[in-house]
């Protein structure tokens, strides 16, 4: 068996959908035999990941498959395998870290025996 990260879209629709677009771009491993199996493995589950629901202004919350839109295939994960990398060239760096921190802080609370992290400035 090979592994493979598929890239989903999803448009999200809340209620009759009289709002700013919105897409979801997930990043999801899967296990098969090759590239076709995995492409189609991937095109019918898309539909089983999210189930609609209703928010707290009682709208229907729906993700609109859109489609596969990349399958890479990928060495087994291993322990601190790399699954995706993001380049940041923020105008304002000391706002950029302060919300990189801020997240920091809301994990520290979440998981109070957890070694907390050297601030970045």
């Amino acid at each position: 068996m090979k592994w493979f990260v598929v890239r989903y879209i999803y448009q999200i629709i809340t209620g009759e959908g009289d709002h700013a677009s919105q897409f979801d771009e997930q990043l999801r491993l899967t296990v098969a035999e090759s590239c076709d199996e995995a492409l189609l493995k991937a095109e019918r589950q898309a539909g089983d990941f999210h189930q609609p629901f209703r928010n707290c202004n009682g709208e229907m919350v729906t993700w609109n498959f859109i489609c596969v839109a990349d399958l890479y295939e990928i060495q087994a994960p291993v322990d601190g395998a790399e699954l995706a990398s993001v380049l940041h060239e923020p105008d304002d760096v000391d706002a950029f870290l302060e919300n990189v921190n801020q997240h920091n802080s809301y994990l520290q609370e979440l998981l109070p025996y957890s070694t907390p992290s050297i601030k970045l400035f």
